[in-house]
């Protein structure tokens, strides 16, 4: 079993990688803006269009894939110090603090991959800021 020390180590390490994936679906979301723009602007036929559209999926799954990663960590991290806890082993007060706040118990046993309502809002929203991008006709200026 791992020490409370080592638990805390590797949901760090977690959290550093997740921040680095976060900030490439940032890049992702925002090459697809740009691309939606660009469409926009040359009057991309149909084609086009379905291929852009295609391309704006991927950021949304790989968005909703990290945000998932990120909602699985934190319940993992409560649930390996509450399962530590209940070995008998003495833990911190923060640690304490941490099972005792979180709304993952040791009876709901360890997490499964899947985001977050906030998340699965957000990334929605974007979804359709997407397609509506994409689709919808801009009015046309005087």
């Amino acid at each position: 079993m791992m020490t409370e020390f080592e638990i805390y180590q590797l949901a760090n390490q977690i959290y550093i990688n997740n921040a680095i994936y976060t900030i490439a679906v940032i890049l992702m979301v925002t090459l697809s803006f740009y691309l939606i723009r660009r469409s926009k602007e040359l009057n991309f036929p149909t084609y086009g269009k379905v291929i852009l559209t295609f391309f704006c999926t991927f950021p949304i799954y790989f968005g909703l894939e990290v945000a998932s990663y990120f909602s699985l960590n934190q319940k993992n991290l409560a649930f390996q110090l509450a399962e530590l806890q209940a070995s008998g082993v003495e833990i911190s007060t923060v640690s304490k603090s941490l099972v005792e706040n979180s709304l993952y118990t040791l009876a709901d046993g360890p997490a499964t991959l899947g985001a977050d309502l906030p998340y699965l809002v957000m990334y929605a929203t974007i979804g359709i800021m997407f397609l509506a991008g994409i689709w919808v006709k801009t009015p046309e200026s005087n």
